[in-house]
């Protein structure tokens, strides 16, 4: 029985065909077997004596069962190969044009040095102030307010303004990663030490002094006309580390921003202050209330600590990571692939973000771990990043790039006991991912792998898939809901007694109220959702005129779902049998909607039956799931 030719089939043969010929042609000149045919040519006459004979082939005949013979599986491995190859090296063409668009002008950098230049010797000129209590704002100009939320309103200490100690860029442009569109070159300027105490890492006494310290130096600013643009902002939404952002004037305001950051003297604080495990936010002091227990007790304030340790560390982390640089060429390009690709599915920017930093962390960590080699092209260190974040759960297994830390840097587990994502920096104490949810980072896996799925897929577009497609949440999710009234949870965290969290997040009950709504969620979705994602609240920004916006003032909270076709229209969520000790787990995460059923195999188990008699109230089944489980545990009234 003959096999059906399928569409495809004629064209192999033909590719085939004109294989064999071409073959044939070549290799004529060459002894033939006994049993092959001679092939006759044609030899012209010699225009001279001693002269070459002019050889003309003529295609081979061959029969119609060579013709249309099937290629072996040699032919097939090679045309495979020779496909591969070419869709290989036209995406990492398409990549070198792209480092070519992103890469900033010699012009470009020229008018950058010239405002980082004059930036500087104006903040050389900051005068003093005398010295005064922390809450004091007498000396401030009423026209710069104080970057910074005063909850509780009044702290120890006192404050006065100085000279910068130093002033150095650090980052991405001076490290050569900076990209376009959106350049942002960082400043550290570094607050005297007289203006500091050792004992200010307690109670938001560092925060705040840094907060002053920066409304000192935009009341110095604000009479140049040097200076485009001022306006306040947070470092990746942290409120308790505030930035001065600066353009400069004319018509390169928008062609890139001065970050000026408040930094400490280096190694002015002791590292081990900020162990995980440490307490620097008491109690009595934030609730106003008499303490009742002692100090030793009081619950440990990982946040918080890791957001001041932040700023003791720019400068060894650039000299950390110039030294990776200059081993590997492709370094710098292949973080700003990487930049792009993270850009692109707005991954890189708001609170708990992967950002250009750790994007350049990784590729430290990829070289000192000789898991990719200093030899290997941007394409290639791309590549292996997205195979390393795609195989690798930092969420349980954490990293860290400090190679002997001292004998008080904290352990991986001591990390993974207070952080749901650990990446450890070079120095052992530092949790880079600090602020990133596990819900996040799963995020990041499944578009890694997604990516890699197009990388190695010759019948798609791989690289307009990778790095020319914007892939927001709308794009990304089956279900997207918001929680618009971010008020709301003010009160669900003393509902849901998360004091203590509160406290590590300096007052902001967004972020506190966060990983409990994601573990809620996923606890009810179970088997229903492949992945649940949120957004990331985006950097605020505002005049530095304006009091520091409330933290019910940022855009709504998004939550993605992203389905298991299979099982999420199931009106039936079958839970343990009734004598069994998960029984009461299941009867507290649903309330009221459980109970006990009796199924046609005889067993009788707790069990939730959701609305579900169309087509559409099925598909709507996840939003009956969301509802429910927020109102229930006094999280959110939808």
């Amino acid at each position: 029985m003959k096999k059906k030719q399928t569409a495809e089939e004629p064209s192999v043969y033909i590719v085939r065909l004109w294989c064999v010929v071409i073959l044939q042609m070549i290799t004529s000149d060459f002894p033939q077997e006994e049993d092959e045919a001679p092939v006759k040519v044609k030899r012209s006459k010699p225009e001279e004596a001693g002269g070459e004979e002019e050889v003309v082939y003529h295609p081979v005949k061959l029969s119609r069962s060579d013709l249309y013979r099937p290629p072996t599986a040699e032919e097939l491995n090679q045309l495979k190969e020779a496909e591969s190859l070419f869709h290989c090296s036209l995406l990492k063409m398409q990549m070198e044009e792209l480092l070519k668009e992103i890469a900033l002008s010699e012009r470009k950098k020229q008018h950058i040095d010239s405002f980082v230049e004059t930036v500087t010797k104006l903040l050389q000129t900051v005068p003093e102030s005398p010295e005064v209590e922390v809450s004091d704002l007498s000396w401030l100009s009423s026209a710069v307010k104080v970057p910074f939320l005063l909850v509780p309103k009044t702290t120890k200490g006192r404050f006065h303004m100085a000279p910068p100690a130093s002033i150095d860029l650090i980052g991405s442009y001076p490290l050569g990663t900076c990209t376009k569109p959106r350049v942002m070159l960082d400043l550290a300027v570094t607050i005297p030490a007289d203006v500091l105490h050792p004992k200010d890492v307690v109670n938001q006494r560092y925060p705040r002094k840094r907060a002053l310290y920066l409304a000192g130096l935009a009341q110095h600013l604000a009479s140049s006309a040097d200076i485009g643009t001022m306006r306040y902002s947070c470092l990746h939404g942290n409120r308790l580390r505030p930035v001065l952002l600066l353009t400069p004037p004319g018509k390169d305001s928008s062609s890139f921003t001065m970050r000026v950051h408040a930094t400490p003297p280096p190694g002015f604080f002791k590292p081990s202050c900020f162990h995980p495990q440490r307490n620097n936010i008491r109690t009595e002091w934030y609730t106003g209330l008499q303490a009742t227990q002692p100090e030793s007790s009081e619950p440990p304030t990982p946040h918080y600590n890791s957001s001041i340790l932040g700023d003791l560390l720019p400068r060894a982390h650039l000299q950390f990571l110039s030294a990776i640089s200059s081993q590997c060429s492709a370094f710098a390009d292949g973080v700003a692939l990487l930049k792009v690709w993270l850009r692109q599915r707005e991954l890189d920017q708001g609170t708990g973000c992967f950002n250009g930093f750790l994007a350049s962390m990784l590729l430290a960590y990829l070289l000192t771990t000789h898991r990719i080699s200093n030899t290997m092209t941007a394409y290639q260190l791309l590549r292996n990043s997205l195979n390393f974040l795609a195989s690798t759960d930092l969420t349980m297994n954490g990293i860290s790039l400090a190679k002997d830390p001292d004998s008080t840097a904290p352990s991986l587990a001591e990390f993974h006991s207070a952080f749901q994502v650990v990446f450890v920096d070079p120095s052992g104490h530092l949790n880079m991912c600090a602020d990133m949810t596990a819900c996040t980072y799963k995020q990041l896996q499944h578009e890694a792998s997604v990516s890699m799925q197009f990388w190695d897929n010759p019948t798609v577009d791989g690289f307009h898939g990778l790095l020319m497609t914007p892939k927001p949440m709308i794009r990304t999710s089956d279900h997207v809901f918001q929680l618009c009234e971010l008020a709301k949870l003010q009160s669900s965290c003393k509902r849901l007694n998360l004091l203590s969290e509160l406290m590590d997040h300096s007052g902001n009950y967004v972020h506190t109220a966060l990983p409990f709504i994601l573990s809620l969620l996923q606890r009810g979705l179970g088997q229903r959702i492949q992945l649940l994602t949120h957004s990331l609240s985006p950097d605020p920004e505002w005049s530095v005129e304006s009091e520091a916006p409330k933290h019910k003032a940022q855009p709504p909270l998004s939550f993605g779902l992203l389905l298991r076709p299979e099982l999420a229209a199931s009106v039936l969520e079958r839970g343990p049998p009734a004598d069994s000790p998960k029984a009461a787990k299941f009867r507290q995460l649903w309330g009221s909607r459980s109970e006990l059923r009796r199924f046609q195999d005889g067993a009788i188990t707790e069990a939730v039956l959701w609305d579900g008699e169309s087509m559409c109230q099925k598909r709507l089944v996840p939003k009956q799931i969301i509802a429910h489980l927020l109102q229930l545990k006094s999280v959110y009234t939808m």
